[in-house]
């Protein structure tokens, strides 16, 4: 994306600098500018989707604009103030910018065409704001926006709402705002200005303001700024009004105004106007939206909502849901996110060294291939990165409501919706409920005695904290599985001593990373190339399947790989034998790292293979009565994969749980339905993960199988499409008498229960599951509230 912008940028820049900065001059007629202005304007991209309305507020006109193809997830509304020095500038001028805000945001965004000067000189625009935004307030909240000049009128009408006491705006956002008219207040030249000259806005203030420009409504950052609302500040770092952004982000926080200052390197003057021209303003606007939509739910009042689709989890397979559904021409979804970012797994795990274990080829969706990977094995800042991108690429932050903890979800039976209950007292309905929460979501703390009274730091690798400095410390690993491997060798670079404690060793076998370069990315932006890269891994992993399987010459060669691997990075033959496996290869998931026997090797790095007997105020003693004392304890001990969806009551038909229909396990068929549950989808549910490639391999067809039992409902008038339970039965009695010879089933691990039930992984290559689930067998299922019949042909209805 970075070249891609790159050039695009050199593009606008060259244009804005021949086509508007000239126009741009107090030499010009400002009629002619106007006409100008708005004449460039229309070759804006617009979003699909997202509608125009002409339309007023309290009589001053305005235009409206809105996504139309499904219900807004929240309630409120944007009024956005457009720039153009007071002079200039109007609602046709800043459609672009409109339009992508209110498809990102997913509310309405009203843009006022306020009076100009020199014909309307101050205070009519402030008049015409203040107008326009009691007129909005009047139906509910409203978040202020506004840029350049636009920018200094919306602090200016956010100051004289809190001295008016009306109702505050949720939030206030300025994009390279106006604040300071005066003379004197405008250095130039500014390098990589694209736009304006401080000789045009000087003459524009007179227009505006004449020689009070000194007046703290036409110079907001003069008048107090205490009492406003949270405030986001966006500029580039090339314009000449950067210096006014940072005055005023320095002036607000010292009011204790909480204030977020965003300087976007190598931009000019509000180039969020190009949104659908240049991604870095599309991303650019989804960050604004973002800010917004976190003040405005912060606010709010619970509410209740109606949708079609409830998306629980906007991990990889809550994104790829949201993202085919789209395709489908169904818009009308939300997406829940219990945190305050979008990602699932990748948001949770962001300890130090985390990466993925596939290669990054194959981890990304089929339809949405990423030629931005920097190297074969993605680390996770790049695979959160890669999912923000699709989420502001497809709009779904305007869907997607984080922080958000679903509490309680109980099917309807007389409605056959299902109502839901968050934790802040909101309340949603909707036909269709998809979990996509995965199995690695909840994390696992380990049961020691005395864990809760260790008063040093205490991390988990799923909820890793950052703040938390590491350098210089005593620290303790409890584990040394997947997570624990990829987490040990950058804390063992900076801490004091690192203590890690061993129940079991693993196999590890050597990672074949390679860095990707420029012409790795180049060849992957040609469609082919991607696919055959994907397609070829995607093979070769099928192919290391068979490693699982004794008596294979993959498994011998798998075999024989870890063994090397050892010899050659651990020489202590002691060490080597205690990090020697006691259990079959593939028992476990399988560890691929090239660092973590070396840093074991480290001088600070002390194996323990004790156990541990528990924890004391300041350290770990162990069952041999040795004391280790600790300055903090790093827990790399994983997911709870039995309790799934424990922290949401989930209740289906006649008033049964989700937990006593699991009660001796969690099972559903091909991990997707669950008898008794109607209109529940899971997506990676029980038996879908895989120990050897890419859940993305899963997750689609999954998403595909489950669009196709909502598509069935829809068609013929159901109310609800539920999975026979004699069918669950039989698939899972089947599951299970394959998995009890197979390899998982013979040691503890987070594949299986302790009664040995394997709960987790599914049997077979990955083609047999994509086959299974291609084409739903609909006399599997029973319907609901058909028009004629209660149950469904054994193809979807037409």
């Amino acid at each position: 994306m970075a070249s891609n912008d790159t050039l695009q940028a050199a593009v606008l820049r060259t244009t804005l600098r021949l086509l508007l900065k000239p126009a741009l001059s107090p030499r010009v007629p400002l009629g002619f500018q106007r006409r100008w202005m708005s004449l460039l304007a229309g070759i804006a991209r617009l979003p699909a989707g997202v509608a125009r309305q002409d339309t007023e507020a309290a009589g001053v006109p305005a235009e409206r604009w809105q996504d139309t193809r499904a219900p807004a997830c929240r309630p409120g509304t944007v009024l956005m103030l457009h720039g153009g020095a007071f002079c200039a500038g109007s609602p046709r001028t800043h459609r672009a910018l409109a339009a992508w805000l209110a498809r990102d945001g997913g509310f309405p965004v009203v843009v006022p065409d306020y009076r100009l000067a020199p014909e309307h000189p101050f205070p009519a625009a402030l008049d015409d704001a203040l107008a326009a935004y009691d007129a909005l307030a009047a139906q509910g909240p409203v978040l202020l926006v506004g840029d350049s000049a636009g920018g200094g009128l919306a602090l200016a009408l956010a100051q004289k709402i809190r001295d008016t006491a009306r109702p505050a705006p949720a939030a206030l956002a300025l994009l390279s705002p106006w604040v300071d008219l005066r003379p004197g207040q405008l250095p130039e030249p500014v390098p990589g200005e694209t736009m304006l000259g401080a000789a045009w806005l000087q003459a524009c203030a007179r227009h505006y303001a004449g020689e009070n420009t000194g007046d703290p409504r036409v110079s907001p950052l003069l008048g107090e700024l205490r009492g406003l609302p949270p405030t986001f500040l966006q500029c580039g770092s090339d314009e000449l009004l950067c210096a006014q952004s940072r005055s005023l982000a320095e002036a607000l926080q010292a009011a204790g105004v909480p204030t977020t200052l965003e300087v976007v390197p190598g931009r000019w003057h509000v180039f969020p106007l190009h949104a659908g021209q240049l991604p870095s303003a599309n991303a650019a606007v989804s960050r604004l939206a973002r800010f917004l939509q976190q003040h405005l739910d912060a606010t709010a009042a619970p509410r209740h909502d109606v949708h079609e689709v409830v998306i629980l989890g906007a991990g990889m397979s809550g994104l790829c849901m949201a993202m085919q559904l789209q395709r489908e021409g169904r818009h009308d979804f939300v997406l829940l996110e219990q945190q305050p970012g979008l990602g699932g797994t990748w948001w949770d795990n962001r300890y130090p060294g985390a990466q993925v274990d596939v290669p990054a080829p194959a981890y990304s969706f089929s339809f949405a291939p990423n030629p931005y990977w920097r190297q074969r094995f993605a680390n996770a800042p790049e695979i959160q990165a890669y999912q923000q991108a699709l989420a502001e690429k497809h709009g779904l932050f305007a869907r997607l409501r984080l922080g958000t903890r679903l509490s309680e979800a109980r099917f309807d039976e007389a409605s056959g919706l299902w109502q839901f209950r968050t934790a802040r007292g909101d309340t949603l309905a909707a036909r269709f409920f998809v979990c996509s929460t995965g199995p690695l979501s909840q994390p696992r703390w380990p049961d020691i005695p005395g864990l809760d009274d260790f008063r040093g730091d205490k991390l988990h690798s799923a909820r890793w904290d950052a703040s938390i400095p590491l350098a210089g410390k005593r620290i303790a690993v409890v584990g040394t599985g997947s997570t624990a491997v990829q987490l040990i060798p950058p804390i063992a670079r900076e801490a004091a001593r690192l203590h890690v404690f061993q129940r079991t060793a693993n196999w590890v076998l050597p990672r074949f990373e390679r860095r990707y370069y420029w012409f790795d990315g180049l060849l992957a932006r040609f469609p082919p190339y991607a696919k055959a890269v994907r397609f070829g891994w995607v093979q070769f992993l099928e192919l290391t399947r068979r490693g699982f399987q004794d008596g294979t010459l993959m498994r011998r060669f798998m075999l024989g790989l870890a063994a090397r691997h050892r010899r050659s990075q651990v020489p202590d033959k002691d060490k080597r034998a205690a990090l020697t496996p006691d259990y079959p290869l593939g028992c476990k998931r399988i560890i691929y790292a090239n660092d973590y026997y070396p840093a074991l090797a480290r001088p600070n790095v002390e194996l323990v293979t004790t156990g541990i007997a528990r924890f004391t105020t300041g350290g770990i003693i162990t069952t041999d009565g040795t004391e280790r004392p600790l300055d903090a304890v790093v827990c790399a001990t994983g997911f709870d994969t039995v309790h799934l969806l424990q922290s949401v009551q989930v209740t289906g038909r006649g008033g049964r749980t989700l937990a006593e229909a699991w009660r001796d396990g969690p099972e559903a068929f091909h991990g997707i339905s669950v008898a008794g549950f109607p209109n529940l989808f899971l997506m990676l549910g029980p038996n879908t993960a895989t120990g050897h490639t890419s859940t993305l391999l899963y997750i689609e067809p999954a998403v595909r199988h489950a669009i196709a039992c909502m598509q069935a409902v829809r068609r013929a008038g159901y109310r609800a499409i539920e999975l026979r339970a004699e069918v669950q039965q039989a698939h899972n009695a089947a599951l299970q008498q394959r998995l009890a010879g197979s390899v998982w089933a013979q040691c503890r691990s987070w594949y299986r229960m302790d009664n040995g039930k394997v709960i987790a992984i599914f049997p077979g290559f990955t083609r047999e599951y994509v086959r299974a689930v291609r084409e739903p067998d609909f006399n599997d299922y029973r319907f609901h509230g058909a028009p004629e019949a209660s149950t469904a042909p054994a193809r979807p209805p037409a």
